[in-house]
């Protein structure tokens, strides 16, 4: 019985580091994926566009930084060091926390854009107008859909390519960055040419409400 004691306290002991190197590795990867997200797509691509004077790109971008993430988030990445980035459904500490940072990261990144907008236009309905676009055409609608497409092409190109195990997951996520890309395009184009119609629309939509915006 005393064995039988002792036996069941090894197994719970190494079980207990295993455990304990498992979350150290799921921590090391977490802190290097998140890093690398944050260094080039939250920092070094925004800092270009608006060192560069590319502002109505920058608008067409900052809102994406979840889509960007949506995609890295995508069957976790190398070695898993995106798996916790932004999950649909946050249920580790990991996911929850990283999709709080990059949602707040893009919608700080609309309000600058917007303020910027209203200062350069001095009409507050004009700036507001900009985010029209950005939060419903590219923040609220198409990360799922996205994910969902993505799976569905994996899932196809999978059946003709099964010997090669790693080609589908590059071709679907080569296909679901042209996906993003594209979004991010026709934002840019739309704000380039309808800008001033959707200011025009704002002041339409707060005629009435002149009291306010003093």
């Amino acid at each position: 019985m005393k064995q039988g004691n002792e036996s069941n306290k090894q197994l719970d002991l190494d079980f207990g580091v295993k455990q304990t190197k498992k979350n150290i590795n799921n921590d090391i990867k977490f802190a290097i994926g998140f890093s690398i997200y944050i260094l080039i797509f939250g920092l070094s691509v925004p800092f270009y566009l608006y060192k560069y004077n590319h502002h109505t790109l920058l608008e067409a971008y900052m809102p994406n930084l979840d889509l960007i993430a949506n995609i890295l988030t995508w069957h976790g990445g190398p070695f898993d060091i995106w798996k916790y980035l932004y999950p649909d459904i946050p249920v580790t500490l990991y996911g929850f926390t990283s999709q709080t940072l990059i949602n707040y990261a893009s919608l700080l990144g609309i309000t600058f854009l917007v303020a910027r907008e209203t200062k350069r236009t001095n009409s507050i309905p004009r700036g507001w107008s900009i985010a029209f676009v950005m939060l419903l055409a590219t923040y609220l609608l198409p990360g799922r859909i996205i994910s969902y497409v993505m799976e569905i092409l994996y899932k196809f190109i999978q059946k003709y390519t099964a010997s090669m195990s790693v080609l589908p997951y590059v071709l679907t996520l080569f296909l679901g960055s042209l996906f993003t890309i594209s979004i991010i395009g026709a934002e840019y184009i739309f704000l380039n040419h309808y800008k001033k119609s959707l200011g025009n629309l704002a002041i339409k939509l707060t005629k009435n409400t002149k009291d306010i915006l003093k």
